[in-house]
């Protein structure tokens, strides 16, 4: 069998790339044991993968033993970069706090202390309803450190729904943020505490009356001796809550060593490898925390790689990525492409008050349009190809296709190639392969180490969601085509989903809460663009006569919010006395569409 060399040259030419991926699905088993081999395993592994999706299964470097914080603190440590940036933090005063992997290792070895002083033990899991700050990561590698597993929680969720997700992970311990991330809600702890009925909770920033704070956890913690976990590759490292199925948490959970090594391996291939030049030192993180693809190119990744991780604590301005640039060494930038619009609308026609740019932009969470690429060219990036695009989702884990930072690897709006090792397929509705530029579904008939399963109690409806319409084969909803020379294309999403600001969401959720409202008897959700990407718009039929439309629509918004949370909030909110239909109903939701842009009115 041919040798994988991963010391190589990454090729950047489109032919030499093309050879060298069809190498790697032809050995599929030898380049992810190479790609394992590169961090550090406590127990060897034997065998590469097992896989069966006509069950589904899947488990990889099954019977090897793995820390993932070890990798990404004291085997960087060992190489020399110790007092090297691991973690910057600009915060809303002004001032920066950095800590090198020396003092992130610190930081993280006492928590872990403090988690064991408190009787925490392997396999048990912690709740993490944290913003971007220094805590989330310290919490995320000290769980990691012992094997605990955790749950990353968006800070714009509403507490009730945060509480039913701590409880339905069973989560032992709480660590949050005495703000909404959105709102700078005061009561947020206090409304998450009152629900859970004693679980023990800590704080992270401002004080509160009866509730310990993360920094007096930690003041009593002796490190001194402590030992770390030797987690089997398939241990939960974390888990996320995505929605909701019969009103009970449905989410995905990641494996250990799988993720760990796909995400060690992706972010090289994305970030350094590609570059002989210009290669990032360090990766600004402008997203959610609680999604994982942050987990893999915000936190593992770039920490496996020795690759520092900058955070802000604030709405990202432009002056703040010119402060980034001007004071950090050569960082690059995780971002949605609504953020490269939100810049636009700050700079206007004006360029950055600074000379340097960022070597690579990667943007994740929706498409990203080939106009802000050709915007970003000359604003943001020295070059077009440096806009790179990640295909993620939260099952993936890691970007299954992407683009590279290479003129003939990248090309403006394509989502790229699959990921070295993966394969992806598209295929017809009648299970036939789909020809050159002929738009299909978007399947995986191989499984991936990174892979999510699903979350206790849910496993059939996993199967039966991502493995029952292309039995044997996982079913991303997504609809792609592949051009001539294998660059895949975003064609549309092929379900209700709507993502909206990073989040997404089926539109028969936000439906459900409408019509759960004593005011609303019918009600329809599509998603509309705006300048900066989705946007909800909300058609409801009123069950009874509307006085005041304005206090109607009010008291609507307010009820998803609570519900659901602020980002589920519909931008319009459009009262009608029957939902548009043509006669046979099947251009139902492109009449609405029409009627939300203003090119149409309601009969």
């Amino acid at each position: 069998m041919e040798s994988i060399d991963l010391d190589q040259k990454f090729p950047t030419r489109l032919d030499a790339f093309r050879r060298l991926h069809r190498h790697t699905l032809d050995h599929r088993e030898q380049f992810w044991a190479a790609q394992a081999n590169r961090l550090q395993w406590q127990t060897a592994f034997s065998g590469v993968v097992k896989e069966d999706f006509s069950k589904p299964q899947a488990a990889w470097f099954y019977d090897g033993q793995i820390n993932a914080a070890q990798n990404a603190l004291q085997r960087i440590i060992k190489k020399g970069k110790g007092e090297a940036p691991a973690l910057i933090f600009y915060q809303k005063s002004g001032n920066v706090a950095t800590l090198t992997f020396n003092e992130l290792e610190a930081k993280v070895l006492t928590l872990a202390a403090a988690f064991q002083h408190s009787g925490l033990v392997s396999g048990d899991c912690i709740a993490l309803n944290l913003p971007s700050c220094p805590e989330f990561i310290i919490s995320a590698l000290a769980a990691a450190y012992l094997g605990i597993t955790y749950l990353p929680m968006g800070c714009h969720l509403p507490p009730s729904i945060v509480a039913e997700d701590i409880i339905a992970s069973k989560a032992k311990l709480v660590i949050t943020a005495a703000c909404n991330a959105y709102e700078q809600k005061k009561d947020h702890v206090l409304k998450i505490q009152a629900q859970l009925k004693g679980q023990p909770i800590l704080v992270s920033n401002e004080p509160l009356d009866g509730v310990p704070t993360f920094e007096s956890y930690m003041a009593q913690a002796d490190p001194s001796g402590l030992e770390p976990a030797a987690p089997r590759a398939d241990h939960p490292l974390f888990a996320v809550y995505e929605n909701r199925l019969a009103g009970k948490p449905v989410g995905s959970v990641f494996p250990t060593g799988g993720f760990v090594v796909q995400a060690h391996a992706s972010f090289d291939d994305i970030f350094n490898r590609t570059l002989d030049q210009d290669k990032p030192e360090m990766i600004v993180n402008t997203m959610d925390m609680s999604k994982a693809p942050t987990q893999a190119y915000a936190l593992w990744g770039p920490l496996t790689n020795g690759t520092a991780i900058i955070l802000i604590d604030e709405d990202i301005q432009v002056n703040t990525i010119e402060k980034i640039l001007e004071e950090q060494p050569n960082p690059a930038l995780l971002c949605r492409p609504n953020l490269i619009s939100a810049l636009r609308e700050q700079l206007g026609q004006n360029p950055l008050n600074t000379d340097k740019r960022f070597p690579v932009i990667a943007c994740c969470g929706n498409a990203l349009p080939p106009r802000l690429v050709n915007y970003a060219d000359g604003i943001l990036v020295n070059a077009p190809e440096r806009v790179v695009n990640l295909w993620v989702q939260n099952k993936s884990g890691t970007a299954l296709l992407n683009s590279y930072p290479s003129p003939e690897l990248n090309r403006p709006g394509t989502i790229g190639f699959g990921a070295l090792g993966v394969e992806p397929l598209i295929m017809s509705d009648f299970g036939e392969p789909c020809k050159t530029n002929m738009s299909g579904n978007l399947i995986f008939d191989r499984s991936w180490p990174a892979m999510a399963t699903a979350t206790k109690g849910t496993a059939e409806h996993f199967k039966k969601t991502y493995f029952s319409k292309f039995p044997g084969s996982f079913f991303t909803y997504d609809g792609v085509r592949s051009d001539k020379d294998g660059f895949f294309w975003f064609m549309g999403r092929l379900d209700d989903s709507i993502k909206v600001k990073g989040q997404s969401m089926g539109a028969s959720l936000i439906e459900g809460v409408l019509t759960s409202h004593s005011l609303v008897d019918e009600a329809a959700i599509i998603s509309s663009q705006d300048g900066s990407g989705e946007e909800i718009v909300a058609f409801v039929v009123p069950s009874k006569a509307i006085e005041d439309e304005q206090t109607c629509i009010d008291q609507i918004k307010n009820y998803i919010a609570d519900k659901i949370g602020h980002f589920a909030v519909p931008e319009k909110i459009i009262i009608t006395d029957q939902l548009p239909r043509t006669p046979t109903g099947k251009q139902f939701r492109s009449v609405l569409r029409r009627i939300a842009s203003g090119e149409e009115t309601p009969d």
